[in-house]
């Protein structure tokens, strides 16, 4: 495990706390280590003890995953127009804590191509801000075109402002698309930083991580196989410039991937990260990476230009350990009509031991789709208490993803069931979640990339039980590569009171980005212990938490 020289642990107690009704002011502990010494010193600070963010009472009665499109009500539709949108990310950019929306879009068509649903030209991509009833564009954000395949809204400089992370998918034969790029956030508008990054370097997905534990984010850009799979890691060295550090940190120079996915997958204290393509698990040693067995990941193609594609990590059986599930981008399903499934790897790796993986899908109830499912996501979409599999195959007549609804486990096999609806072979390139209206349940915006159909932004309004998200403070990183666990209340850290855990990624799925929230459902669960487990070996931990409301470490939103 890597540590650094600080070390935080921190407990608060609260009852009761909600946005209308503080809390008690408990004591808050917190270990901070000695400079001279290394050794932990305690000091005890006394605060309002109210981590709440927002709560929100869950929807009364028998849980099922549903969808209202509000794409329209939310002033989507103009914006949206003239794409052929391929990216999109979550973040709130403006510090309100409202979700914003970035979406990524192919302009390197005919112009006519994009003349439909009103469109009379490409559009570029658009930084929408959310204003809680409606999106607005935000014009700081320079008009660029290119071939937008993955985006990310992260603070890379630790200015406690999100930046934008832009990965475009050049072509040789356009040098004047724009190139992937990263644009520095400074007060709200948007400027190119000079990053270092390599302006031929073509990107699919972007995963974030602090690989080497210097406190800043780094970035791993992926590359696909038909431009030889040029996949870099850069080191980030600070004001907005990166170094590669591929060959350094012991990675393949021929890396090929569409998607990728980060965790600590081994619990050694390092986050590590798999890439969907070349299906590689790359486990972090301190500052170089070593491969992971492999063989289980395998997936044989029908056919060319059939590649897995999305990748997240989820603790499926909430035995703290997270799972893998990868999506298809498989051509074969839509021009040989041959079902494709997306897969499940339950992680068995035990304390100390090699890392081991189990295939489980078919056996777990996923059954293979007939279109392409490139982005997935095990998130909680019903808030039961057992994640669900949210994939970019089309369901409902091409209006709702589908989603395989968690049933459970048994004896470590988790049960889906099947979505309903599937239909024609349709499918949306990315379709992140986040709770755009703070009521506790997961909304989804899928990205459409034909011009002539629309994009969706789909409002979860299912019958939901209990609720509870869980964010990290910019100054420890926003927590990214850290990971959330939660405890029946009173328990502590046993592992018998665990409930589940979940990762505060903004890495996840297919050419997506989503906010470093840890969200967890909680079934009729009510009061929960809450541990934060962050990459540099700290731990933040909040006691007797009341559930349906969304909590920040260590010092709440005020």
């Amino acid at each position: 495990m890597r540590k650094s020289g600080l070390v935080l642990a921190v407990l608060i107690t609260i009852s009761g706390c909600s946005n209308s009704d503080p809390a008690p002011s408990p004591e808050a502990t917190t270990a901070v280590a000695s400079p001279s010494s290394g050794e932990a010193s305690t000091t005890t600070t006394t605060g309002d003890g109210d981590l709440t963010c927002w709560a929100a009472t869950p929807a009364a009665g028998t849980p099922a995953i549903s969808f209202k499109d509000v794409t329209e009500e939310t002033d989507l539709i103009r914006p949206l127009t003239g794409m052929f949108g391929h990216a999109a990310a979550w973040g709130d950019v403006d510090g309100d804590l409202d979700p914003d929306l970035l979406v990524g879009t192919f302009a390197d068509r005919p112009q006519d191509r994009y003349a439909v649903r009103g469109a009379e030209e490409a559009s570029p991509d658009r930084l929408l801000l959310n204003g809680g009833d409606s999106f607005g564009v935000d014009e700081g954000l320079p008009e660029t075109y290119g071939r937008t395949s993955g985006a990310v809204l992260v603070d890379l400089d630790a200015d406690r402002d999100l930046d934008v992370v832009l990965s475009r998918n050049v072509k040789d034969s356009q040098p004047d698309m724009a190139a992937t790029e990263i644009y520095e956030n400074v007060g709200g508008s948007f400027a190119a930083a000079p990053s270092g990054i390599d302006a031929e370097l073509g990107g699919r997905s972007v995963g974030v991580l602090d690989y080497d534990g210097d406190g800043l984010l780094d970035l791993l850009i992926l590359e696909d196989r038909y431009r030889g799979g040029a996949s870099r890691l850069y080191r980030n060295v600070g004001d907005l410039r990166f170094e590669d550090a591929t060959r350094a940190a012991g990675l393949p120079m021929d890396l090929a991937g569409l998607g990728v996915a980060t965790s600590d997958v081994d619990a050694d204290g390092d986050v590590d990260f798999f890439v969907a393509g070349d299906n590689l698990l790359f486990l972090d040693e301190g500052t170089t990476f070593t491969q992971a067995p492999s063989e289980v990941f395998a997936w044989p193609s029908e056919g060319t230009e059939d590649d897995p594609a999305g990748a997240a990590f989820g603790d499926v059986d909430r035995d703290g350990r997270p799972d893998l599930v990868v999506g298809q981008h498989f051509n074969s399903t839509v021009d040989f009509g041959i079902p494709a499934p997306v897969r499940l790897f339950m992680n068995r790796t035990e304390p100390g031991g090699s890392v081991v993986f189990d295939e489980v899908g078919q056996a777990s109830g996923l059954i293979a789709l007939p279109t392409k499912a490139p982005h997935v996501e095990i998130v909680d979409m019903d808030n039961d208490g057992w994640p669900d599999i949210v994939t970019t195959a089309s369901a409902a007549s091409g209006t709702r993803p589908a989603v395989f609804r968690g049933l459970g486990s048994d004896d470590g096999l988790p049960r889906f069931a099947p979505p309903e609806g599937l239909g024609d072979p349709q499918y949306w390139v990315a379709g992140p979640t986040a709770d755009i209206d703070h009521d506790g349940r997961l909304d989804v915006f899928l990205v459409e990339f034909e011009p002539s159909l629309p994009s969706y932004l789909l409002r979860n309004e299912s019958n939901s039980g209990n609720w509870l998200s869980v964010s990290v403070d910019a100054l420890h990183g926003a927590g990214i590569g850290g990971r959330v666990f939660i405890y029946q209340a009173g328990s502590g850290s046993d592992p018998d009171g665990l409930l589940g855990s979940a990762d505060i990624t903004v890495s996840r799925g297919y050419s997506a980005g989503v906010e470093p929230i840890a969200h967890l459902g909680l079934g009729e669960i009510d009061l929960v212990d809450v541990v934060v487990k962050l990459p540099d070996g700290s731990a933040l931990t909040a006691d007797a938490v009341p559930a349906n409301r969304h909590i920040r470490l260590p010092g709440g939103c005020q």
